[in-house]
């Protein structure tokens, strides 16, 4: 499969399922979608907000993952989100105070249109994110309207489904169509990027691999 080298529509195969079934990893539904190959980027040390971590990492070598596959499922009320990427050697948890567990999101716009992807959001255009990280068993959704506003919610729909099986990654998120949040229905075409985060190369916070076009997740019509 190749890596997506320009913006691109990550399809959302309308189906029959469940909220509940699209959780289920190894499910029918999964394998009969096809994935998108996308590349992923290292953020720019100059957007992280700490002088010290810009510092540190200056001479590190970064982007562990350089591509993530993405496939969506539209049931008759809810929407889900697959993440697929390669770890040899994954970090499930965080396990000391220098330890940190692999993660990823999936980044949209608040008001389902305007995504400022490449500064988190803005004042204007405020972004919303579903992020998974190993180790724990709920996801969380954070808010943000720029590099280091983000807010986490206390109360959202937002389910997820993990595991690792032969040095891969599978994360599905899942949400009611009518969920709190970003604005979701059917034949929508909303503006979306991803973060993966490597814990064994000491990512975490703004250091990460992201995606670096927004692209177009299209709600199953």
């Amino acid at each position: 499969m190749s890596v997506a080298a320009q913006q691109v529509a990550v399809n959302s195969r309308k189906v029959r399922a469940s909220l509940d079934a699209m959780l289920t990893l190894d499910s029918q539904e999964w394998a009969r979608v096809e994935a998108v190959s996308l590349a992923l980027e290292p953020t720019p040390l100059e957007r992280q907000p700490s002088a010290y971590v810009r510092r540190a990492w200056r001479d590190r070598r970064r982007n562990d993952i350089t591509e993530v596959e993405v496939s969506s499922l539209t049931g008759a009320k809810a929407v889900a989100v697959r993440l697929e990427w390669a770890a040899p050697r994954p970090s499930r948890r965080i396990s000391d105070i220098n330890a940190y567990a692999d993660a990823c999101a999936v980044l949209l716009p608040s008001d389902g249109v305007n995504l400022a992807h490449d500064t988190m959001g803005s004042e204007e255009y405020p972004v919303e994110a579903w992020h998974w990280r190993a180790g724990t068993n709920d996801p969380f959704v954070i808010t943000a309207t720029g590099v280091g506003t983000t807010q986490r919610e206390d109360e959202h729909g937002v389910v997820v489904a993990a595991a690792w099986e032969t040095g891969r990654w599978q994360v599905v998120f899942a949400r009611e169509l009518t969920g709190e949040g970003v604005p979701l229905a059917h034949g929508a075409h909303v503006p979306v990027a991803f973060a993966v985060w490597s814990g064994v190369a000491g990512e975490r916070a703004g250091l990460k691999s992201i995606s670096p076009l927004a692209e177009e997740l299209v709600v199953g019509g």
